[in-house]
C-alpha cells in the first residue's frame, strides 16, 4: 500500500530546503515625510535610500535586477522599411492571391505553407511595429 498524499507532501517538502527570505521592517510615516523621503532618494526607491541612511557601509550586498534590454529604434526601423520594400514580401502575397484565385495550379499543402508564410510576415511587422510604438491597421 502506497502512503498516503499528506505524507508524501511532507516527504517532499522535507526534501527541499525553503528558500529564507530577507525580513520586513515596517515604520509608520506622515505624507510630509514620505514627500521628503522621495525627494532625497532621487532616482533610488525609499527602501534603497533608508537603508542606506541608516545601515552605510554595513549593509549587505544587494542583487541587481536584471537588465531590459535596450531597444535599438533605427534598427527596428530598417527591418520594418526592408519588409515593406521587400520585393520578396510583395511577391509573395501575389502568389498568394494568384494561388487563392486559382489563377496559380498550386496543391493545397504548398497553399496552405505559403499562406502560413504571409501570415507569419504579417505578424513579424505587427511586432516590429508594436516596438517601435507605431500603430498598424486593425
Amino acid at each position: 500500500m502506497s502512503p498516503s498524499p499528506s505524507v508524501q507532501f511532507a516527504d517532499a517538502s522535507k526534501r527541499k530546503p525553503k528558500r529564507r527570505r530577507p525580513s520586513s521592517l515596517s515604520i509608520r510615516i506622515t505624507d510630509e515625510e514620505r514627500a521628503i523621503l522621495k525627494r532625497k532618494a532621487g532616482k533610488r526607491s525609499i527602501g534603497a535610500y533608508v537603508r542606506d541612511a541608516a545601515l552605510g557601509d554595513d549593509q549587505a550586498p544587494r542583487r541587481k535586477a536584471a537588465a531590459k534590454p535596450s531597444i535599438d529604434y533605427a534598427m527596428l526601423g530598417q527591418v520594418l522599411g526592408k519588409l515593406g520594400q521587400s520585393e520578396q514580401v510583395a511577391c509573395l502575397f501575389l502568389l498568394l492571391a494568384a494561388a487563392e484565385s486559382e489563377r496559380v495550379a498550386m496543391a493545397e499543402e504548398d497553399r496552405a505553407a505559403l499562406r502560413t508564410a504571409c501570415t507569419e510576415i504579417r505578424e513579424v511587422r505587427a511586432l516590429v511595429m508594436g516596438a517601435l510604438g507605431l500603430r498598424g491597421e486593425e
